[in-house]
């Protein structure tokens, strides 16, 4: 079954107990999903949960604390959150659905709210109605979200965020990866960040077993992973990877490295006679070779 995670941020604890409990029976009976939610009782807590993993929804309380040292809910509390919640959509690269769920409030303040919302283009709930309104407000959103048919279809993948092998900030970075595949304008960008992934996959494994993955270059580690000496290394006979992997490696390294960080310029003094950036289909060579090292990271990742 797969989980949708939300986040939600509300200081009623008692409240937020029900919730989880009707969120997930009601994703489980009406949609076979499990909508499993998570609570925190002020926005630095949340903020700090959203920045450490990666919710698909958020749903928040019209007034409430901001920091942990605050001891009482005030309506200054949704303000500060749209406001910071766009910093964190910007780091990963993505829009964060949510709704408010709230109890009664005064005419002056429901118009600030709806205000704030509505530029958010979101909607307002009350604590007092069925929660199957706000549940099914929320799965109809993320499932309209191009990130979330992304993630179903790639979901073998993106285990590894679940499991914690990779931090959340390259998960965003994968999927506007694959969400921009075939948009030629974004050659440079994917390929970048392409790169920086497999940095960060071989980075992972040095923290977790240099023996596995030791310190140096991309080609000394790729040298050491395929079972081959190096003048740099101890000689080994474990082998990590398959000629498979070493191949589609080298190919991401080389080509992501000369057209991605460091975009070559055409040489005046030499005679080419064909120049041109990657099509979009040695890009998505790439991007899917790039998930098989992904598959194969995860498989280290278990065994050691």
């Amino acid at each position: 079954m797969q989980t949708y995670k939300i986040l939600l941020i509300d200081d009623e604890k008692e409240y937020c107990e029900s919730l989880k409990t009707n969120a997930y029976q009601i994703g489980v009976d009406e949609f076979d999903i499990d909508m499993n939610v998570t609570d925190c009782q002020n926005w630095q807590d949340g903020a700090e949960h959203l920045n450490n993993n990666y919710f698909h929804a958020l749903i928040l309380d019209a007034k409430c604390m901001v920091d942990r040292e605050q001891e009482t809910e005030n309506f200054g509390f949704l303000p500060t959150v749209m406001d910071k919640l766009k910093d964190i959509e910007q780091k990963q690269n993505r829009h964060i659905p949510f709704a408010v769920n709230t109890g009664y409030l005064g005419e002056k303040e429901t118009q600030i709210m709806e205000r704030l919302i509505n530029e958010r283009k979101s909607k307002i709930f009350s604590k007092s109605s069925p929660k199957k309104d706000l549940i099914v407000y929320l799965f109809e959103e993320i499932e309209k979200a191009p990130t979330t048919k992304i993630e179903r279809e790639y979901n073998d993948v993106f285990e590894i965020f679940d499991e914690g092998y990779l931090e959340i900030r390259f998960k965003g970075k994968l999927l506007e990866i694959l969400k921009n595949r075939n948009e030629e304008h974004q050659t440079t960008s994917i390929l970048q960040d392409v790169r920086v992934i497999q940095d960060e996959i071989y980075n992972v494994l040095n923290r977790k077993d240099s023996s596995i993955v030791p310190n140096g270059s991309f080609t000394q580690r790729n040298k050491h992973l395929s079972g081959n000496t190096d003048r740099y290394f101890n000689p080994t006979t474990a082998v990590y990877q398959t000629n498979t992997i070493s191949y589609l490696a080298n190919a991401i390294y080389r080509i992501s490295s000369d057209f991605g960080s460091h975009p070559p310029q055409r040489p005046n003094d030499v005679s080419v006679v064909y120049w041109e950036m990657p099509s979009k289909y040695a890009v998505k060579s790439l991007v899917f070779g790039l998930l098989e090292q992904l598959v194969w990271f995860k498989c280290l990742m278990d065994d050691n």
